[in-house]
């Protein structure tokens, strides 16, 4: 998706510059858009995005008959559509801190606004991610207020077994984590993404395989610390639980804290991700992030002495969830103190 790119009254390649910054700042955490089917949205296209989902033929089970054609079967898809909105923010210059400050306040301001950007998008994309009707409760309870347990490789096979029985292709491309719009093959495998607060709870899964262990650890993406089974397992802090929304327990984390007694435990979504699940707009580019840098020292109207300057940004976002099937939510608890 292309925007309009202005620079306010820095150079062009000043400005180019400090939007490439920005998004090799950013990208490297942006673990959701690494997994996402990825849409560009031409200019003057208006403000809807669609995908499309192509229906798979059912097995041809009845024998020909002799010299009489099959009788045609037509394609059928189903499209997704999402409105873009647009996010930004800005922080304040002013030639005080520009002239007297020991570092330089533009590179600062770029790399905060990076990191604001960064969770700014992945936060959208956990979000829409997280409301999947695809759902598993750990150790099988039948709903979030009954879970009391921690994840466990059992719960990681029954939803394999429910992307089987629903044809869910592995993970097989990835987002590379660079301004350019590349992707890069990996080995067919499934993700779950969950809060770091469940480091110790994977690990504690049987047959778990720390990342150190892989045939190539340098294959790892930004926040993986290993695999169970047919899983790969990444960890951010953005993947948020919903607190005291559990069954009580004693052992588990309750309001983000261990309990002095029995209390209603936090749920972790762990987000369980096959090929194609959910679509986002693509932010890859030069073009697809709109920063504006208007420097201090510089007169403009309403600021004859250029005591003012800003950076800013903002960026177009829109996704949807276009396969439920590919898009498992597995909720779990928190042990309190892992040993």
């Amino acid at each position: 998706m292309e925007q309009k790119v202005s620079y306010g009254e820095i150079a062009p390649r000043v400005g180019v510059m400090a939007v490439l910054r920005l998004l090799e700042n950013a990208l490297p955490r942006m673990v959701m858009q690494r997994f996402g089917q990825v849409t560009t949205l031409p200019k003057k296209r208006g403000d809807m995005v669609k995908w499309r989902r192509y229906e798979r033929f059912a097995a041809a089970m009845a024998p020909l008959a002799e010299g009489v054609p099959p009788t045609a079967q037509p394609l059928r898809c189903r499209d997704y559509t999402a409105t873009l909105q647009q996010f930004g923010a800005v922080v304040k210059l002013t030639d005080k801190a520009v002239d007297l400050h020991e570092d330089n306040p533009l590179d600062v301001a770029v790399r905060e606004c990076s990191n604001q950007f960064a969770e700014t998008e992945e936060r959208l994309t956990i979000e829409m991610c997280k409301a999947s009707a695809n759902r598993y409760y750990a150790s099988g309870v039948l709903g979030r207020t009954a879970v009391v347990a921690r994840v466990t490789r059992g719960d990681l096979r029954r939803v394999e077994r429910g992307f089987a029985r629903a044809n869910v292709a592995k993970i097989n491309r990835m987002i590379a984590p660079s301004p350019d719009a590349n992707t890069f093959g990996v080995e067919e495998t499934y993700f779950a993404i969950g809060h770091t607060d469940l480091a110790a709870d994977f690990r504690s899964c049987t047959g778990f395989l720390p990342y150190s262990e892989y045939g190539e650890p340098n294959r790892k993406v930004e926040g993986e610390i290993g695999a169970v089974e047919s899983f790969r397992i990444i960890l951010s802090n953005l993947v948020e639980p919903y607190l005291k929304a559990g069954g009580n327990a004693n052992d588990m984390l309750s309001d983000g804290a261990p309990p002095a007694g029995s209390a209603a435990v936090d749920i972790y979504p762990i987000l369980c991700l096959g090929k194609d699940a959910y679509g986002v707009v693509r932010l890859q580019g030069v073009k697809s992030a709109h920063i504006s840098v208007l420097q201090p020292n510089v007169p403009r109207y309403g600021d004859e002495l250029g005591q003012n300057g800003s950076v800013g940004w903002k960026f177009w976002w829109a996704g949807a969830i276009l396969f439920e099937d590919a898009l498992a939510v597995l909720e779990v608890a928190c042990t309190a103190n892992p040993t």
